[in-house]
């Protein structure tokens, strides 16, 4: 039977020194380790990062000029070698705590030690800032709520119906030209003179619009079957479902309803609502935590705009770097999840804190999985005790 992770912290295992459990090459001091792992982070940071410079090309290929492939490439640069210091810096705390307490502690191995070298999210510019705030949250929620246990997990009723009212909420703003980030899609304006226009013409317009998002939900279902090496998840082509119920309900009931029934502002709320049940087809806390995350932020940027000067209260509120506050209390949360109670993390969070970090978060977890103490102890104790410098 494996050893749980937690007994790290327990003697023997929580006496042993950290060049011969921490430091992914033996022979190496903590700052050696340091340097090594910034280096090879940045490599296994780059290959993980890839999407975020290639997906924007190939979206933005009909707007690419020097500007803006400047800014895509500055942006993938960026996350990847924030990433890539973070999770280098965590062990190297680890390490720093390991010698000042004598022994493995569980406030510093990893809560305390993350989320001190999160603190480089202060220095992060808005775009990366963003992302990493939107990513981490919407993993923690998940990781909270599978941890918890709450009902809402095992609820997929209750799930779809959340994805409606936040779908209602970023779609009805999209559309009113007030939130221009990113959402699974987005329905193009209505020309001018469309309610004078026929059914049948109205449909024909729509579908024009439904094809593309069927090709980019292909195309995502296959990048998804090619890296996981796997044709099986070809075979129910859940995104390419998702996003052409997604997209397609939403045309329907302008079609039908826009100059009819209702004017432009209700039916798209209408719209925004029934279209978030194509949420069915993809049935994953992941994306019903994520569109809370993002209509949150929302309505924190509806409120924002819509109350300036009005009161110091809300000025001084507005002010707080609040995505700088919760970058370190996520990935801090979310590294401890991972070492210790793995099954609540999603794939996507595993792979973010693995991958970024040359897979030593999953070293270390093989490491103790083996089958008892005395294999661990006699594992490590093959490699030297080496200097701090």
């Amino acid at each position: 039977m494996a050893v749980a992770p937690s007994k790290l912290l327990e003697w023997p295992l929580n006496r042993l020194h950290c060049s011969r459990v921490l430091h992914s090459r033996p022979y190496q001091s903590c700052t050696q380790a340091l340097l090594w792992n910034i280096f090879r982070n940045h490599v296994s940071s780059a290959k993980y990062y890839s999407p975020l410079l290639l997906f924007p090309l190939l979206t933005k290929r009909h707007q690419l000029n020097r500007n803006v492939l400047r800014d895509i490439i500055r942006n993938y640069a960026q996350s990847a070698s924030f990433a890539a210091c973070l999770n280098a810096f965590t062990f190297y705390f680890m390490c720093i705590a390991r010698r000042i307490n004598g022994r493995f502690v569980c406030s510093w191995t990893p809560l305390l030690s993350c989320w001190l070298s999160s603190q480089i999210c202060w220095w992060m510019p808005p775009p990366v800032l963003l992302y990493f705030v939107t990513g981490t949250t919407h993993a923690a929620l998940e990781s909270m709520l599978r941890q918890l246990n709450v009902g809402l997990v095992h609820s997929q009723l209750g799930q779809t119906f959340i994805f409606m009212i936040c779908s209602l909420v970023v779609l009805h703003f999209q559309q009113l030209r007030k939130y221009s980030g990113f959402w699974f899609i987005k329905p193009s304006a209505l020309p001018k003179d469309f309610c004078d226009w026929s059914l049948g013409k109205r449909l024909k317009h729509s579908v024009n619009q439904l094809g593309t998002y069927l090709g980019i939900g292909f195309a995502l279902d296959l990048v998804n079957a090619l890296t996981q090496r796997d044709l099986k998840p070809l075979q129910k082509l859940r995104t390419t479902g998702f996003l052409g119920t997604y997209i397609g309900i939403f045309k329907l009931v302008q079609c039908l309803l826009l100059g009819k029934v209702f004017d432009l502002n209700v039916t798209n709320l209408v719209a925004g609502f029934l279209s978030g049940s194509a949420y069915i087809f993809l049935n994953r806390l992941t994306f019903m935590s994520f569109a809370i995350v993002i209509a949150i932020q929302v309505i924190w940027q509806q409120f924002c705009a819509g109350t300036s000067g009005k009161s110091q209260v809300l000025e001084l509120l507005k002010s707080m770097p609040l995505a700088k506050l919760l970058i370190p209390c996520n990935l801090a949360y979310l590294v401890h999840i991972f070492f210790y109670h793995e099954k609540c993390l999603n794939t996507l969070a595993k792979n973010f804190i693995d991958c970024t970090c040359d897979h030593n978060g999953q070293r270390l977890l093989d490491l103790m999985r083996l089958p008892n103490v005395s294999t661990i102890m006699s594992t490590v104790n093959k490699f030297p005790i080496m200097p701090f410098l």
